[in-house]
């Protein structure tokens, strides 16, 4: 930029604002660049992202962090006696909860606590959820890092009901008295085998091809600043 001429105190405020905007600008359109490339380093690890029984058996001994975005399919039973509902859930304009539960996979002395989905709910009422005792195969989303979104309440079970705020493994496995792995395991649905409820788990709400028009919109505004400022100056001289 041109080096300024700054004749008085209005001609001092303006340069300040503008100066202000155009780095603010810039600042917010390298942000979204990162974001974006953060979004496409996830969006990688969903590529490919399978793994056997073997190697969730070998990681969940070692490091359940390197588990984070892969998807397993595996058999196992419901705890029946444990339902907990995710409360304040939106799907498609609807209202409802998410059904979380207890499942014992073959083969592991832990729990698994799934999410199995979305069910929409009137009123403040509670749906009305039946587990199969059966054996049943689940193919599942495994996220272990970044467990507890943000929330506005300090409490995660409302007291008088089964309704949850937010996910707090370490509160549920008091309750429940059972030892529970710390992830959530999120159902997928595939060739609409899901049960119970719907899954709906997406674990990049906002695209990189989104940050990146943002930072384009962002370098815009930056620029467009920095253009009528230098027709103003020039106008005045």
């Amino acid at each position: 930029m041109a080096l300024i001429h700054i004749g008085s105190w209005k001609s001092l405020v303006a340069y300040i604002a503008c100066f202000t905007v155009v780095i603010t600008c810039m600042a917010l359109s390298y942000w979204q660049l990162s974001r974006a490339y953060e979004k496409q380093q996830k969006l990688a690890l969903f590529i490919d992202n399978k793994i056997t029984n073997e190697s969730l058996y070998d990681s969940l001994n070692k490091d359940i962090n390197t588990l984070n975005g892969r998807e397993v399919s595996i058999s196992g039973y419901f705890n029946t006696q444990y339902i907990w509902y995710l409360d304040n859930q939106i799907l498609d304009g609807r209202v409802g909860v998410d059904i979380l539960t207890l499942f014992k996979p073959q083969q592991l002395s832990k729990y698994f606590l799934v999410n199995l989905g979305f069910i929409p709910i009137s009123h403040r009422g509670l749906p009305d959820v039946s587990l199969p005792s059966n054996e049943v195969r689940l193919n599942l989303l495994i996220k272990s890092d970044g467990l507890k979104g943000f929330t506005l309440s300090s409490v995660a079970m409302d007291p008088n009901s089964q309704r949850l705020q937010f996910i707090d493994i370490s509160e549920l496995m008091s309750l429940s008295k059972k030892a529970i792995f710390p992830a959530v395991f999120y159902q997928q649905d595939i060739n609409d085998q899901a049960l119970i409820a719907k899954p709906h788990y997406n674990p990049v709400v906002m695209s990189p091809q989104k940050h990146h028009a943002y930072a384009l919109q962002w370098f815009l505004i930056a620029l467009a600043a920095a253009f009528i400022f230098y027709k103003v100056k020039k106008v005045e001289s």
